[in-house]
C-alpha cells in the first residue's frame, strides 16, 4: 500500500496533553543530567506488582503548585499488570520516571510519565485539585486524603496502547520529595494512535476496511517517585 506523510493524532478525549517526553507548559529536561531512556521495560513476577506502595503523609499543599518550586521528581518507576481481553498470558510490566522532573501540566493537572524504551511506557494523569482540595483564599485545612481520586490512566505494551479516562489512584504518599500510590483500572481500550511509538504514516483514501473490536484489558499497579 502506498503511504504519504501526514502528522500523527493521539486519540482524543484521553489526555488533555500527552507528554512523553516532555509536558505540556513546561521547559525540556536538561538532557545532560537525565538518565538515557531505557532499552527494555522489565518483566516482573505478577506479585511485584501487587507489592504494598511506601506510606507516609499525602501532604496537600502542593509543595507551591503553579510555583517554581512545585512538584518534581527525577527517579522512580511505575509498575502495572496488564489482564488482556484477547487470552494472553498477564504481564507485570515496569516502566522508569521520564519527561520532565515536573509534573505540572497546564491549565491545572499532574501528569506523570514513565518509558520501558522501544515503544513502551505508561503515564497517567488527574487534577491538582484531587491533591490539594477545592481551596479558596479563606479555606481551612483541607484535611486528610484517605479516599481514591479519578486519573487517566495510558500503558503501552507488546506494540499496544491501552487508555482508560477514570481510574481509581490511592495517593499512599506525597511530598515534596517523593511521592507513590496504587491504581485500578476496571477497563482500558485499545487505541490506534500510540504516542510512545508515534507514526506519521496514513494511507491514501480508499475503502475503509473493517474495523476489529478494540481490544480491552484491566490495569492495576503502583509507583514510586522521588526528586
Amino acid at each position: 500500500m502506498r503511504r504519504h506523510r501526514a502528522p500523527a493524532q493521539v486519540a482524543a478525549g484521553v489526555f488533555t496533553c500527552v507528554a512523553v517526553l516532555t509536558s505540556c507548559g513546561t521547559s525540556p529536561a536538561d538532557e545532560s543530567t537525565h538518565p538515557s531512556e531505557p532499552s527494555e521495560a522489565p518483566r516482573l513476577p505478577l506479585a511485584d506488582c501487587d507489592a504494598p506502595t511506601p506510606t507516609g503523609k499525602v501532604d496537600r499543599s502542593g509543595y507551591g503548585i503553579g510555583r517554581t518550586s512545585g512538584l518534581k521528581y527525577s527517579r522512580g518507576v511505575m509498575q502495572v499488570s496488564i489482564d488482556a481481553s484477547d487470552g494472553r498470558p498477564d504481564e507485570c510490566v515496569e516502566f522508569a520516571k521520564w519527561g520532565n522532573d515536573s509534573v505540572e501540566i497546564a491549565p491545572d493537572s499532574l501528569l506523570f510519565t514513565f518509558s520501558g524504551g522501544n515503544g513502551e511506557g505508561g503515564q497517567f494523569e488527574f487534577l491538582a485539585s484531587a491533591l490539594t482540595g477545592e481551596r479558596t483564599p479563606d479555606s481551612r485545612d483541607v484535611g486528610e486524603l484517605t479516599d481514591p481520586i479519578s486519573a487517566m490512566v495510558g500503558v503501552s505494551v507488546d506494540g499496544i496502547y491501552y487508555t482508560a479516562p477514570a481510574c481509581s489512584l490511592t495517593l499512599t504518599r506525597v511530598s515534596g520529595h517523593r511521592a507513590a500510590g496504587r491504581f485500578t483500572c476496571a477497563q482500558a481500550i485499545s487505541q490506534d494512535a500510540n504516542p510512545f511509538a508515534p507514526s506519521d504514516d496514513v494511507p491514501y483514501d480508499e475503502d475503509p476496511a473493517p474495523t476489529p473490536a478494540p481490544l480491552t484489558a484491566r490495569l492495576t499497579g503502583r509507583f514510586d517517585v522521588r526528586r
